[in-house]
């Protein structure tokens, strides 16, 4: 089975990776903080991620399982009857001709079995996954405001103690209803800002949990990663992570930051 550590390097060699999707290498270092911090923590749970497209993501977070956890995937695989009118535009318009088994086949390639897979609307996790009992969850399924909003809602009841959720676009132009649903989350919500790159917001919602201090000091052993200062959110503060000029000038010597790193 690929490592954590060698995937995210093949994320980051754009030559070798051949994996189709928008996953970068930022996210891919900040995923590998969050389980190498909670296991400094011993914090235990299972991993979830909703909307896999052709898994570039979710190899990596296959990685991360321990003894007794599981990893479950969320996706309708192209059934666009399961979807709201503004979201089957979407998965006309960036996911044509998406099916189950190019996802199936690319996770394959690096893992010895699939993860748990549900092939349903994100609205049925509720009923499908015990309450509590997950320390990860990355949200990339639908991106309208009233699919992101309830699957903020569908994390929040499934992360335990010391859980973390990432969501992904949340900044991008063609997905408003994703900053929509987060800050509101964050306003109303008590949702607590952990980190940010371009395309993903970190946050918890256990004050108890990990923090922005937690994130910084992982980078802080991370040469590749560069950040800002602090920015503050009420009580908490959070950096905005990009890959630094050592990633730059190991993978692409003479190549100027792409935008999706600036």
């Amino acid at each position: 089975m690929t490592t954590a550590a060698e995937y995210a390097e093949s994320v980051a060699a754009f030559a070798h990776d051949d994996v189709p999707g928008w996953f970068f290498p930022a996210d891919a270092l900040l995923f590998r903080a969050v389980d190498e911090l909670q296991g400094e923590r011993g914090i235990t749970g299972d991993l979830l991620e909703i909307g896999v497209y052709q898994g570039k993501s979710a190899i990596l977070i296959g990685c991360f399982p321990r003894a007794g956890e599981r990893f479950a995937v969320c996706d309708v695989f192209g059934d666009l009857d399961a979807l709201s009118a503004e979201n089957r535009d979407e998965s006309t318009t960036y996911y044509p001709g998406y099916e189950r088994a190019a996802f199936e086949r690319n996770y394959l390639r690096f893992h010895a079995e699939l993860p748990d897979v549900h092939a349903v609307a994100s609205a049925r996790l509720p009923d499908l996954l015990p309450a509590g009992s997950f320390r990860f969850a990355h949200i990339d399924g639908g991106h309208s405001y009233d699919v992101v909003r309830q699957d903020i809602a569908t994390v929040r009841r499934l992360l335990g103690p010391g859980g973390v959720v990432v969501l992904d676009d949340w900044s991008t132009s063609h997905a408003p209803g994703v900053g929509r649903a987060l800050w509101a989350a964050f306003a109303d919500g008590g949702l607590i800002p952990l980190a940010f790159t371009p395309g993903k917001f970190y946050a918890t919602w256990d004050a108890d949990g990990l923090t922005g201090a937690d994130f910084a000091g992982w980078a802080a052993g991370h040469a590749e990663l560069e950040s800002t200062y602090e920015h503050r959110f009420g009580e908490h503060t959070a950096r905005h992570y990009t890959m630094g000029a050592p990633f730059w000038q190991r993978f692409a010597p003479g190549t100027p930051v792409p935008a999706e790193e600036e």
